[in-house]
């Protein structure tokens, strides 16, 4: 009973190899809006929002919302395999199964629809923030500008604790040391890397490579009980067995 219980327990956590949206919430001309984080990866590699509020009505491409956490290590190995490797990353962390995600780790997020990987990039089209960075997609995971590490929003949460499903949380740019920020500028929205901070939430689409087919439909706070893990429990999207 329980090894049980402590399984039923894991399954708050997310983990490695874990496929994930990323959700944020703004308020544009006194209206609170949701989005999802978004990249095409064909052509156009900077990343962008992708709204979600009128899911009921204009369903959104949640294909190209879909990231997997492929990598997790603390800041510290990072470092030492950066210096160790000059530069080259490819391979770190891997063979370790699906670990458990720690505040103040640092994460590899890979695209799911272009396999590219999140990455602070060294340009910035931002008209109201001069010391912004933008953010979009690099083909290999060289380098320290595609990592990003995990903090807690909340009080309750401290650096070290594993990171459970349906917490806010910060996203902060390795390379650039700036926030994962979403900006509005003359009620359009945009996505870059910055000193203001956002608020995100990860949500499970997908459960350590175990893909379930199902769709997606508008509920809160409720995940699947007859799965290993929870795949998906959103605060507003929950993915259903067929």
């Amino acid at each position: 009973m329980a090894e049980g219980g402590e399984g039923e327990d894991e399954i708050q956590f997310l983990r490695t190899d874990d496929e994930v949206v990323l959700q944020c919430v703004a308020t544009i001309q006194k209206e609170h809006r949701k989005f999802c984080l978004a990249a095409e990866g064909l052509g156009n590699r900077l990343c962008y929002l992708e709204p979600t509020s009128e899911a009921k009505y204009v369903p959104p491409d949640l294909c190209i919302c879909n990231f997997v956490l492929e990598q997790a290590l603390s800041v510290r190995a990072l470092q030492e395999m950066l210096a160790n490797t000059g530069q080259n990353n490819e391979g770190a962390g891997q063979g370790g199964g699906h670990r458990t995600l720690l505040y103040g780790h640092a994460i590899l997020l890979r695209h799911s629809f272009s396999s590219m990987y999140l990455t602070c990039l060294k340009t910035s089209r931002s008209l109201t923030d001069k010391l912004s960075f933008d953010v979009g997609l690099q083909e290999d995971s060289i380098g320290e500008a595609c990592w990003w590490t995990i903090h807690p929003a909340s009080k309750q949460r401290s650096e070290g604790e594993k990171v459970r499903i349906g917490d806010d949380l910060i996203l902060v740019s390795v390379s650039t040391e700036r926030y994962l920020h979403l900006s509005i500028c003359n009620g359009n929205s945009q996505v870059d890397a910055s000193f203001m901070q956002t608020l995100w939430n990860i949500q499970p689409t997908c459960s350590s490579g175990n893909m379930a087919v199902g769709k997606f439909i508008k509920i809160d706070d409720r995940r699947t009980t007859n799965a290993p893990r929870p795949l998906c429990k959103c605060t507003f999207y929950y993915l259903t067995l067929n």
